[in-house]
């Protein structure tokens, strides 16, 4: 029995210890983030974001797809600081759809990430500094900004082992290359079709300088879309909430419309149809009589004209005959 006991617990130790090297998930996940459109900072946040849950879960890596056309300088250098800091995550930057591009503040991302990828017919560079106009910045400042941004992507390009003379180059004359021309003068790791194609050739390779060798050959995809902060710069509650109290307020202005309409019918002669009264004066047919309905005294006319109603008697309003009202007696009269 003993002997039992003790091999169902070494089982049980075994299983409990099957997980991957350094506490990573049985099933490699790498995360997906879509960066398309002009890098601002609501993209950069986004960027942060999907880094930093990564960084939580020990994906296999982080996978940021472009199509950019550039953006502005202090948002791009939070996602190069962002790649750059997570150590334990590889970042993979990857140029695609076809016919897309990296271009300006994209060249910096590209140039910041662990693995380069482009898809076929795109493109990267022209990442001249320019003002919000698109124009060039004059003088010394112009020279200061220029020679920083010199400084940062020649630093990113010399980490990762690119082309140094054309990464200054798309900075100081706008330099900029198609995909297969990237590959060749070595600014990217990889061209190809997919992104699917890109993890398989990027399996295996050890990227500096955070000393990581990848693992992303059948590794699950798991994109992380933008929220609804990030897309719109505002929390979800700040547009719902106004949205709701707008539907409460048409809603309560309709009920109101609605109760004011019904008020009126109510208190119009329209409104007497229906009650009950009782007759002071008789009732009869063709001189009418008097009876006392919804506190007033109203002249009436029976509904039948044999019928002749008595003083006392309970009646019912049921419809109008010029200044007067026509009554019957009510069934309980």
């Amino acid at each position: 029995m003993k002997r039992c006991l003790v091999l169902l617990l070494g089982v049980a130790l075994f299983l409990s210890g099957c997980g991957t090297p350094g506490g990573r998930s049985a099933t490699a996940e790498i995360y997906v983030a879509r960066l398309d459109g002009q890098i601002d900072g609501r993209a950069a946040g986004y960027v942060e974001r999907v880094i930093s849950e990564a960084e939580e879960a020990e994906a296999q890596a982080v996978v940021i797809t472009l199509d950019t056309p550039g953006g502005r300088l202090d948002p791009t250098q939070r996602i190069v600081e962002s790649a750059s800091n997570a150590e334990g995550t590889p970042v993979i930057t990857y140029v695609s759809p076809q016919g897309a591009r990296a271009a300006s503040a994209g060249t910096f991302v590209v140039m910041a990430s662990d693995v380069a990828a482009m898809a076929p017919q795109t493109t990267i560079g022209a990442a001249a500094v320019v003002d919000v106009f698109g124009r060039d910045i004059p003088g010394i400042l112009g020279e200061k900004v220029t020679n920083d941004a010199v400084a940062l992507i020649r630093g990113l390009a010399e980490a990762h082992g690119r082309n140094e003379e054309w990464a200054e180059a798309a900075v100081r004359e706008a330099a900029s290359a198609h995909a297969e021309e990237a590959l060749e003068i070595g600014v990217v790791e990889y061209v190809e079709p997919d992104l699917e194609t890109v993890l398989e050739a990027a399996d295996g390779e050890r990227v500096e300088p955070k000393g990581i060798t990848l693992r992303t050959e059948g590794a699950t995809l798991v994109e992380k879309p933008l929220t609804f902060r990030e897309r719109f710069g505002v929390p979800v509650y700040a547009v719902v909430i106004p949205a709701v109290l707008a539907v409460l307020a048409v809603v309560g202005l309709g009920l109101a419309v609605l109760r004011t309409s019904r008020l009126r019918v109510r208190t119009g002669r329209e409104g007497l149809v229906g009650e009950v009264g009782v007759v002071r004066k008789p009732v009869t047919s063709p001189s009418g009589g008097m009876v006392f309905v919804h506190g007033e005294l109203w002249r009436a006319f029976p509904e039948k004209a044999e019928e002749a109603l008595t003083p006392g008697t309970e009646i019912e309003v049921v419809g109008f005959r010029r200044t007067a009202i026509v009554v019957r007696r009510a069934k309980n009269g």
